[in-house]
């Protein structure tokens, strides 16, 4: 009886290992072990948690306020105190606030506007409590007041004489002059912004239509 025997080539170091099916998982770990070999132990004490793992109570049942303990965010206790700046030094680095701007005051002399002011202020009367304005005073007194003759021919004439050529005959005298009056100014309607009142009526009379009397508007 003859035998025949078949040798199978050495595979070469350069060629790919042979596939093996259903393992592809197996096959890949063997390569990232290798070339993660050096850094593994670094990289895992790199990230290393340090903090407990919570257990079940303290994830569903914990709260905020079981976080307060009495040390600092490092660890330090709270009564071991390092570099504490003093108060002086906190307040050296605070910004310097500067002074909140003001408007333009007119540093010029205003000789007409200053005189017309202090003549206005004069003016003003002592204030009275059941008016709701400020009087001022008559600016007129009775030795102040000087008529004029009248121009007419024969008003010296008692045959012309008039009930009305009485008026301003002669000057009035201290007693017959009010010492202080109550203008009315019309501040209060300065302020408006519509130059006059709007009518917010309702409207009954009938538009007349300047085209056709068909188009007539009743409201």
């Amino acid at each position: 009886v003859g035998l025949k025997l078949a040798f199978r080539p050495l595979p070469s170091a350069t060629a790919p290992p042979p596939s093996i099916p259903g393992c592809q998982r197996c096959r890949r770990r063997p390569a990232m072990a290798t070339s993660t070999l050096g850094g593994a132990k670094t990289e895992a004490a790199k990230f290393k948690l340090t903090a407990k793992e919570p257990t079940y109570a303290e994830a569903f049942y914990g709260t905020s306020n079981s976080q307060y303990c009495g040390h600092w965010h490092d660890g330090t206790r709270g009564g071991q105190l390092g570099d504490v700046p003093t108060i002086r030094d906190v307040l050296g680095m605070r910004p310097t606030v500067k002074k909140p701007l003001r408007p333009l005051v007119v540093s010029a002399r205003t000789i007409l506007a200053d005189a017309i002011k202090e003549e206005a202020e004069s003016r003003k009367g002592e204030k009275v409590i059941s008016a709701d304005v400020l009087p001022k005073k008559f600016p007129v007194v009775a030795g102040q007041f000087a008529y004029p003759a009248s121009a007419k021919k024969g008003a010296d004439n008692p045959l012309y004489a008039t009930s009305s050529a009485s008026y301003g005959k002669e000057v009035p005298m201290e007693h017959q002059l009010p010492d202080r009056y109550f203008p009315g100014t019309n501040n209060f309607t300065k302020g408006f912004v519509d130059p006059k009142p709007r009518f917010t009526g309702l409207s009954t009379r009938p538009m007349p239509s300047r085209v056709h009397p068909a188009f007539d508007e009743f409201c």
